[in-house]
């Protein structure tokens, strides 16, 4: 691979790896407790943050390049956004870690840190939405690119909270309520949206491109999703910060639909196909790489991504209504769905399209990955509400511990290997 992406997708690697420990930190918090004054709500943010600024956000601006140039275009200044988001979120992780969303003594002032941080990360944002539209604008849209439009939208969408925030703050209209309400509309269709839109685009330009053009009303459903997402959220957003009734229907209505919408999208990229695909690898011959790659471990790794994502489509409709909303939040089951998508799906799913659009090469151990993830999946259920309270105690709070490191050393194996190999 290049220097540049070289460069991107180490510095994206590293920050998963710095994440994950973070991630570690956390969960041993709740036998030894922080360090050094450290807040659980800061930490917690520094996590997700590093999580979405550094490690997902670079790797799917690569995806977008490839994507582009398999259209027949060129995404020029991808590679420099990819490492400069990188770097701009691991800036922004010391405000976090330390102060969250609340100011920082800096230079004997009371400043926003981690907020102007975020500032920074948005521009960049900006600057890759307005290039990957100058040079998409004209090209044919295949299903790739039609999964990248949406998501760019609500990489827009989502930068809406992070607006909000920094507006409130400055002019001193922010209240917990607000920034609750704004933070949830930054992370959650950051997540759903940019990632969850970007991760299948990921995997059907690398993976699954022949049964996304041979599925009927794939772009349909690609936009179907995308304004349903965007319906929901702001819904939410009327509701917990502005205090607008009458709103509960159209966000249940639109959770549904987002969650017909992944489904369909999900479940026509699993289905046995009637007609013979082409290798996996012969479907991103013109990629970064600009070689052929046939990756069975990715593909295999791929396509447990996308179950793990139709799984969270159920869970969507469960969550669309209230009752079912009560009922998650009563077994304790956010955090774990929050990891199968993220650490389950998002992180595998990339690093199986990566080894296709760069190199094999790039991450090697994706059977232990696989493996830990499962583990450390497995080891949060018995912190939730469905495991039998005989059987729960401080052994769980061990097992969360621990199993939380195994995917970090993996990561860090795949750096050494990597870095052996250049």
């Amino acid at each position: 691979m290049s220097r540049q992406l070289s460069a991107a997708w180490r510095l994206a690697l590293f920050s998963l790896l710095l994440a994950m420990l973070t991630g570690a930190a956390l969960r041993f918090s709740f036998i030894y407790g922080l360090p050094g004054g450290l807040r659980f709500q800061d930490v917690r943010h520094a996590h997700s943050h590093l999580m979405f600024f550094s490690w997902a956000t670079p790797v799917l601006m690569l995806v977008a390049a490839a994507a582009v140039r398999r259209a027949g275009g060129r995404l020029i200044g991808a590679g420099a956004c990819a490492m400069a988001a990188a770097v701009a979120g691991l800036l922004a992780y010391p405000p976090f870690l330390l102060s969250g969303y609340r100011l920082l003594s800096l230079a004997g002032r009371e400043l926003p840190v981690s907020m102007m941080a975020s500032g920074l990360n948005g521009a960049l944002w900006y600057l890759f939405a307005a290039l990957y539209l100058a040079r998409s604008w004209r090209l044919a849209r295949d299903p790739a690119l039609r999964l990248l439009d949406g998501a760019v939208v609500l990489l827009l969408v989502s930068s809406l909270g992070a607006v909000l925030l920094a507006v409130s703050g400055i002019s001193g209209t922010a209240t917990p309520v607000t920034n609750a309400a704004f933070v949830d509309l930054f992370l959650t269709v950051f997540a759903d949206g940019w990632f969850g839109l970007g991760l299948v685009a990921a995997l059907v330009l690398t993976h699954f491109g022949a049964r996304a053009t041979a599925t009927r009303g794939f772009g349909a459903a690609v936009w179907v999703l995308t304004v349903s997402l965007t319906l929901r959220s702001v819904a939410r957003l009327a509701t917990d910060a502005y205090g607008i009734a009458g709103l509960a229907a159209v966000e249940s209505a639109a959770g549904v639909v987002a969650a017909a919408g992944w489904l369909y999208l999900t479940l026509s990229l699993l289905a046995r196909p009637r007609t013979v695909l082409p290798a996996a690898g012969s479907q991103v011959a013109t990629s970064l790489t600009m070689e052929p790659v046939v990756d069975p471990a990715g593909r295999a790794l791929a396509r447990a991504a996308l179950w793990l994502l139709a799984l969270k489509a159920v869970a969507e409709v469960i969550s669309a209504v209230p009752a079912g909303e009560d009922l998650v939040g009563r077994l304790g089951l956010r955090v774990l769905l929050l990891h199968a998508f993220l650490l389950g799906a998002v992180t595998p799913g990339l690093i199986a399209a990566a080894r296709t659009l760069l190199s094999p090469r790039g991450f090697a151990p994706v059977g232990a990955l696989a493996a830990t993830v499962v583990v450390l999946l497995a080891c949060l259920v018995p912190l939730t509400g469905v495991w039998p309270v005989a059987l729960a105690g401080r052994w769980s709070l061990w097992a969360a511990a621990v199993s939380s490191l195994l995917p970090a050393f993996v990561v860090a194996y795949a750096m050494v290997r990597l870095r052996d190999r250049s």
